[in-house]
């Protein structure tokens, strides 16, 4: 649909964005924030220790034992500061919901356009945090690179055998292949690798439809949802503005959650979770945390989250406005988590 006046001189409603993102996977497997006001972020790790105790005679003295370890790791967060200028000229046009013939004073708009600005900015760091939190997950690495800025690893540690890509007759929905059998080895090996217990299971959609193609899947999988005393049996999908997820169902301990949300970069859309990918977690071993550094701004004397900022240019007129962050998920286990392309 153009843009297309109506024959009413009033707005009647405002069809708002449908691109608010959700922090899905920051908020399920990096639920403690943690602030600093240093560029680098220290955490400790003690290490595991699973070796038997010695035998020996009881008249012979005990054998020393090495001191249970533990290991320091520095992370420095990556730096985001989305920016945008505010020039008089748009406070002159109309926003959305005003009056064609504009009812509002370009100081209401004004201050419209700040607020609005601001938001944007919050909600592109929010899909920079989740598109960094996704990565951390399917490749237990956190790449950073962009325009004048050097490329960096922060690379967690995880064990290779727990980032898995299937091939040729082996990859789900060739014939011959239950899923189901793929998702059972998979928990086992995070149990086997580290002792983990998988929990959580996140499939993209493509990944979920193939699943469920599994008859052992189906006849398990406990997927009755209430809604006003009927259960709701059948198909579902994600990927629309507040059904960035569902939870299919679960199977004794594991929880079936679908994931599908969008964003673009360049222009190039992109999505957070890759429609084939299968992701088998721990969330109560991994523990992960999602931590942000200093901010490096003078005026900036506090651990935030966010640092928002606006500043003034006389010489053409116009309203400079900046969000600052550093953020960077940290996982303490990374082989509490296991990723697979399964296609």
């Amino acid at each position: 649909m153009g843009n297309i006046l109506l024959n009413t001189a009033e707005l009647i409603a405002v069809l708002p964005p449908r691109d608010r993102p959700e922090a899905f996977l920051r908020s399920t497997m990096f639920t403690t924030v943690v602030l600093s006001d240093m560029e680098e972020i220290v955490f400790d790790k003690i290490l595991p220790d699973r070796e038997l105790a010695p035998f020996v005679h009881p008249d012979v003295p005990g054998k020393d034992s090495a001191n249970r370890g533990f290991q320091a790791t520095s992370f420095t967060p990556a730096y985001v500061k989305p920016q945008n200028t505010l020039r008089p000229r748009q406070n002159m046009i109309r926003i959305p919901g005003e009056r064609i013939a504009g009812d509002m004073s370009p100081a209401a708009r004004y201050a419209y356009n700040l607020a609005t600005i601001v938001d944007d900015q919050d909600l592109r760091i929010t899909r920079r945090e989740e598109s960094m939190c996704s990565q951390a997950l399917r490749t237990g690495m956190v790449i950073v690179e962009g325009d004048d800025y050097p490329t960096q690893t922060v690379d967690y540690g995880r064990d290779p055998a727990l980032t898995i890509a299937l091939a040729g007759a082996a990859r789900w929905g060739e014939v011959g292949i239950d899923p189901f059998d793929d998702v059972e080895a998979w928990v086992q090996l995070l149990a086997d690798t580290d002792g983990f217990t998988a929990r959580t299971v996140i499939l993209g959609p493509g990944a979920a439809g193939l699943l469920k193609k599994s008859l052992r899947f189906l006849e398990a999988l406990d997927n009755r949802r209430q809604d006003g005393g009927v259960f709701q049996l059948g198909p579902v999908s994600t990927g629309a503005e507040g059904r960035y997820y569902t939870v299919l169902g679960t199977i004794g301990q594991l929880t079936f959650v679908q994931y599908s949300q969008p964003y673009t970069i360049a222009g190039v859309k992109e999505n957070f979770w890759p429609s084939y990918g299968v992701g088998i977690f721990d969330p109560y071993g991994f523990m992960g945390h999602f931590a942000y550094g200093a901010i490096l701004d003078n005026e900036a004397l506090l651990s935030l989250e966010r640092f928002p900022d606006m500043w003034t240019e006389k010489n053409p007129s116009r309203t400079v406005v900046q969000t600052q962050a550093a953020p960077l998920p940290i996982m303490p286990e990374p082989n509490a988590s296991l990723f697979a392309l399964v296609r």
